[in-house]
């Protein structure tokens, strides 16, 4: 009986050791390109994407332009 515990936990330390691995794939360098803006693209908001499609004169461009449209 004491076999399951030690599989439950076996289990659940998996899951997490592969949680933590693919949690920035998108930063890194040696995963496929595709992977990484899969994985950048999923984590984005619809404003952020939004803002970087937006064509902004550098003039108007304030900070607070930038920041508040995620230019």
């Amino acid at each position: 009986m004491a076999f399951l515990p030690v599989l439950v936990l076996v289990i659940l330390a998996s899951f997490g050791s592969t949680g933590l691995a693919g949690s920035d794939r998108y930063k890194d360098p040696t995963a496929p390109l595709n992977y990484r803006i899969k994985d950048l693209m999923r984590r984005m908001t619809l404003e952020e994407k939004i803002g970087q499609m937006t064509q902004i004169d550098r003039v108007v461009a304030t900070p607070e332009i930038v920041k508040k449209y995620f230019i």
